[in-house]
């Protein structure tokens, strides 16, 4: 199934919802259909592990010092969880952006990794990257969305196909930044810890020392092999971090401003407001407020 086929089901998909929802969840599948007419402002997110196979369009997502461009028949690949910016940055009515995006799941990965029956050692590659999409992923993706006109099979096939998409990711050219996920003998295992660590309670504030044992490594070793997965330093990361939760406090809750800073690890408020307005060029207080305006 190439490219073009995938699009038409694709659309098929999103005549039925509208073209109004850029995103379209299914019931029984973990997958996502993205889509937009046109070019995105840029946007602060926390990517999961996933896979974002771009049908049409181009989006790009930079995180820390890496910068990925993401053009049709490629696909982003993202094997930590990390703060990023991104951006559609080729959409129109004729050709609209249209994205296929699915989380990535250790314990699928397990079920087909074996070190002992494979030469894929985990590389040391960014945690975020773009690829051409390997054989045989865009027609599962295919059976995927066009399992949504066979509903009676759908809760039957649908997690068979999930599997098939990160056995045949596992096993492409691709598999040893995928096998970072399952194998803890590699630095990345050894980041990973203190990436959970942070992401766990962000009202701490452990100092790198502390990151260093919880990853047993030097400050040095920790400072190196972070920034080389993730784009950027443990401080950076942390950062970037409280201020997407915190985005989602201010927009979200009904907390007090003035409490959000010291929720998500900020011990002056007039800094985190600063931080917070240099990150999204907006004032928390005027974030809060724009988008109860657009909800009103």
């Amino acid at each position: 199934m190439d490219t073009e086929s995938v699009i038409r089901i694709a659309r098929k998909r999103i005549s039925r919802i509208g073209p109004t929802e850029n995103y379209i969840r299914f019931d029984s599948s973990d997958l996502v259909l993205a889509q937009t007419i046109k070019p995105t402002p840029v946007e602060a997110t926390l990517y999961q592990p996933l896979l974002c196979v771009v049908l049409q369009g181009e989006k790009e997502v930079s995180a820390g010092k890496y910068r990925v461009r993401c053009a049709q028949g490629h696909m982003i690949l993202v094997s930590h969880c990390i703060p990023v910016i991104s951006q559609i940055t080729r959409a129109s009515d004729k050709r609209p952006y249209i994205a296929v995006i699915l989380p990535l799941s250790r314990e699928k990965l397990l079920r087909y990794y074996d070190l002992a029956k494979t030469s894929r050692i985990p590389d040391e590659s960014a945690a975020i990257a773009c690829y051409e999409v390997p054989k045989g992923i865009l027609g599962a993706f295919g059976r995927l969305l066009e399992l949504d006109d066979e509903p009676q099979l759908t809760l039957s096939l649908s997690p068979l196909i999930e599997d098939e998409i990160h056995a045949r990711l596992l096993h492409s050219e691709i598999g040893g930044m995928l096998a970072r996920l399952v194998w803890n003998g590699d630095k990345s295992a050894q980041v990973t810890k203190v990436i959970k660590m942070l992401n766990d309670d962000l009202s701490s504030n452990p100092s790198i020392p502390e990151l260093a044992r919880e990853a047993g490594m030097s400050k040095s070793a920790l400072h190196f092999h972070f920034k080389s997965i993730t784009g950027m330093s443990p401080l950076a990361y942390t950062k970037e971090l409280r201020l997407l939760k915190a985005q989602t406090l201010v927009r979200e809750s009904i907390r007090p401003i003035s409490m959000i800073g010291f929720d998500v690890g900020y011990n002056s408020p007039a800094q985190f407001s600063r931080d917070y307005s240099k990150k999204f060029d907006v004032s928390p207080r005027q974030d809060r407020k724009s988008v109860r305006n657009r909800v009103g």
